[in-house]
């Protein structure tokens, strides 16, 4: 994959990470199959000109310089908290562009193909702020049991009929720094651009120790798969 580069109307791509994790502590840095979740990442990153990742530990630093991204020292007060948020990213005011790309670092499965096209996106819209949802087709109730997207009088159950709804996937996050630091919050809801995205894979979001054991399960099987396919090429 040829190096892509970013020096369209000045957008930086961008992730973040710290050791402190409450539901599961140092899911970035500790093993996952042969590799890290933080190494998958960097090694996305590469591949971009004007990449830039947040970290407090040396830990990251070390990996980031292995893998050619901008390493970006966070405070100690930024990876102890979680809000407000322009106190935890206090230090994309380092990066020299106007616009940020914010990447969800725990997707192991999001692809450079699903950025690259979040990018043509962003470009067609006029570099408006912007964000991922996905699509889901089951059937949903809201709190007080009463159906969303069905009728109570349906005879058979096919989620292939039921109307689409959307969730948000907290994947990639384009938003202007001047506004983010001017208001605390990344975009006006009114305004938002959404990106729909159906790959559940790529949209697997580590947060919990469950959900770190079936990331990695998966990524073991691809590969495998993958692996087995090349040794067994004529």
């Amino acid at each position: 994959i040829k190096m892509i580069k970013l020096n369209y109307n000045n957008i930086a791509l961008v992730s973040y990470g710290r050791k402190g994790s409450k539901r599961c502590p140092n899911k970035l840095l500790r093993k996952f199959d042969n590799t890290t979740v933080v190494d998958i990442l960097l090694k996305k990153f590469s591949k971009f000109n004007n990449s830039h990742f947040g970290g407090y530990d040396k830990e990251f630093k070390k990996k980031c310089f292995n893998n050619k991204v901008n390493f970006l020292q966070r405070t100690r007060n930024s990876v102890i908290i979680d809000y407000p948020i322009k106190d935890a990213l206090d230090f994309i005011k380092e990066i020299n562009s106007e616009y940020i790309l914010l990447v969800n670092s725990c997707l192991p499965f999001l692809s450079i193909n699903t950025i690259n096209r979040f990018i043509e996106f962003i470009v067609k819209n006029n570099y408006e702020p912007a964000t991922v949802i996905c699509e889901k087709k089951n059937y949903f109730f809201n709190k007080d049991h009463k159906p969303l997207n069905f009728s109570k009088k349906i005879k058979t159950l096919n989620t292939k009929t039921v109307s689409t709804v959307y969730e948000y996937a907290n994947a990639l996050y384009f938003f202007r720094k001047k506004y983010f630091f001017q208001y605390g919050k990344y975009w006006n809801w009114n305004k938002v651009n959404l990106f729909s995205l159906a790959n559940k894979i790529e949209l697997l979001d580590i947060d919990t120790e469950e959900d770190f054991k079936i990331a990695e399960s998966v990524w073991k099987n691809i590969n495998e798969k993958r692996i087995f396919k090349i040794s067994n090429l004529p």
